[in-house]
């Protein structure tokens, strides 16, 4: 269901194997810094409902497989954009010396009621725990569950302070929806039409770039 993954798979990547993104030469830090700068203006002037452009970090992997490198990736473009936003899930944890570096970053920390009780409980100690060093945000991976136990722990996720609500998107071959634990419609997404499973209607799903909550950053 990580559509990461599937974006991957696409591209003709394994997921599986992690891939450093760095700058390979002076120039091309230059460029890059360039084009960040340029996103906070432009994006404000196309979308008078968005304030400040910002960079999101692990829409295509999680930041957490080496967490000095995606330190040292922020530190480096920090200067250019206001607002970083990392998505993790905590695979791998940060160390008490890498904390006082979040200052002014923005971190979703991930986390489902289809996790088991153990990860549930990591991903809500780091989301509170992230509170004293950053912006903290709950990212709950939300569905329309006819199964009682998962309505019971998503509502418990969703009743948070600073939480985003981001909608599972799945087809109708998958386990969940053929033993009906979970329910389904099609939907225009982007351009698509794609199956998901939206506990509340209510619930932006569109394009990023119009959607009030901005990964946390308007929270």
């Amino acid at each position: 269901m990580c559509y990461a993954a599937k974006s991957a798979k696409i591209r003709g990547y394994d997921f599986t194997i992690p891939i450093k993104r760095d700058f390979i030469e002076n120039k091309n830090f230059k460029d890059i810094s360039n084009k960040l700068m340029k996103i906070s203006f432009s994006q404000q002037e196309l979308f008078a409902k968005i304030k400040k452009g910002f960079v999101r970090i692990g829409s295509s992997c999680d930041p957490s497989d080496d967490w000095d490198h995606t330190l040292y990736i922020i530190e480096k473009i920090k200067p250019y954009i206001k607002n970083i936003v990392v998505i993790t899930k905590h695979w791998k944890e940060f160390r008490e010396d890498q904390l006082s570096k979040l200052n002014n970053i923005c971190i979703n920390t991930s986390v489902s009621a289809l996790d088991s009780e153990k990860i549930i409980e990591r991903r809500l100690f780091w989301y509170n725990k992230l509170k004293n060093y950053c912006k903290s945000i709950l990212r709950v991976n939300t569905a329309d569950f006819n199964n009682s136990k998962l309505k019971n722990i998503q509502n418990y996720l969703l009743n948070n302070k600073k939480v985003i609500d981001t909608i599972l998107r799945l087809d109708k071959n998958h386990e969940l929806v053929k033993n009906n634990i979970v329910n389904i419609k099609k939907y225009k997404y982007m351009g698509a039409n794609i199956f998901a499973s939206k506990h509340n209607e209510n619930i932006y799903f569109g394009y990023c770039d119009q959607c009030p909550e901005q990964c946390g950053i308007n929270l």
